[in-house]
């Protein structure tokens, strides 16, 4: 090796380049195995149907629902949880906002009485994203005059697939006017035939919410379903929806269920059992809930996703029946008023 190569490698660049080769194609496939699975087999016209009411994320809370005032950790916030409009007031130096999405139905399983059953995919967690906007940053209605008012909405929370096969819906996006927006998770993919349903991906956000669990698979390999992915923050209390685990089928082998991923600090809801939904946080944690435990039976149908942004859990694919995934938490937004 010469010299120069030498000092490449130990200064980490190739393994940092490496890195980011491996996000890219991980980016590229989106959460398949390999590039092979990406093209073959991975994808049947009953989820490509449905990618639109996946990827749906215009939904919103808008039946209205009072503002209130809520003591969390970061001070006294006003807490929106349906489409509303925000006056800022007059002495306030800046904004803390705290936006969480809504999170994504899980898919339904696929019974067959052969080996073609499989569990639905969890749906993805809402995303979130929090900063704090100076008050030179709101417009006002002309100058010495008082500041217009901000459009809130916030997102509607995705709905679990209820027959054979079906996928669940995205959970709509939460925004604070044209400042920010947290994205909504995807919805999870109903079972497969021999292959599980395709857990959701987490929506966007600078904590983006954790992807959906895989459904359990029958054919080829018999696998317990995937959990669903975290959404916290290792360096400050924060966090989206926990993504909803995968549901099982039966199976020896696939029969469990996948638990649900953490929301902020709050646990998912563990696959197949009777606390399969969720966990929302304490009053005082402005964060997101946990995803929502996949179905381990056929008379349950998968765990709720916790309100707010947690992703629904996935529906149980059985010989000669099936279950409902869950659905998902809808989104949530925190004002807090700061004033010198």
């Amino acid at each position: 090796m010469s010299e120069m190569a030498e000092e490449f490698v130990e200064q980490g660049l190739l393994g940092w380049i490496l890195g980011l080769i491996g996000g890219a194609i991980a980016a590229i496939l989106g959460g398949f195995a390999s590039v092979v699975d990406a093209i073959f087999g991975t994808v049947d016209d009953n989820y490509i149907r449905d990618m639109p009411t996946i990827n749906d994320h215009s939904r919103s809370i808008e039946e209205l629902r009072e503002a209130y005032d809520q003591l969390v950790l970061q001070g006294v916030a006003i807490v929106f949880e349906s489409n509303n409009t925000y006056y800022p007031p007059e002495g306030i130096t800046s904004l803390d906002v705290i936006i969480l999405a809504a999170g994504g139905g899980a898919g339904a399983g696929k019974w067959d009485l052969t080996v073609n059953r499989s569990g639905g995919g969890g749906g993805g967690g809402g995303g979130e994203v929090h900063t704090t906007i100076t008050a030179a940053l709101l417009e006002r209605n002309a100058e010495d005059t008082a500041y217009k008012g901000i459009p809130i909405t916030i997102g509607a929370p995705g709905i679990g697939g209820t027959s054979s096969e079906q996928s669940g819906s995205g959970g709509g996006n939460t925004s604070f006017g044209g400042y920010l927006t947290a994205g909504g998770g995807n919805g999870g993919g109903g079972g497969r035939t021999a292959d599980g349903g395709l857990g959701g991906t987490g929506g966007a956000g600078m904590i983006p919410g954790g992807t959906g669990g895989q459904g359990s698979p029958l054919g080829g390999w018999a696998q317990p379903a995937k959990p669903g992915g975290n959404s916290t923050s290792a360096y400050s209390l924060h966090g989206g929806g926990g993504g909803g685990g995968g549901g099982a089928c039966a199976s020896t082998g696939a029969g469990i269920g996948g638990n649900g991923g953490i929301g902020g600090v709050s646990p998912g809801g563990y696959g197949g059992a009777s606390t399969r939904d969720g966990s929302p946080p304490a009053a005082v944690v402005a964060t997101g809930g946990g995803g929502g435990g996949g179905s381990s039976s056929n008379d349950l149908r998968g765990g709720a996703g916790a309100y707010p942004s947690g992703g629904g859990g996935g529906g149980y694919g059985g010989g000669t029946t099936m279950t409902a995934g869950g659905d998902g938490g809808a989104g949530r937004l925190y004002v807090i008023e700061r004033r010198s």
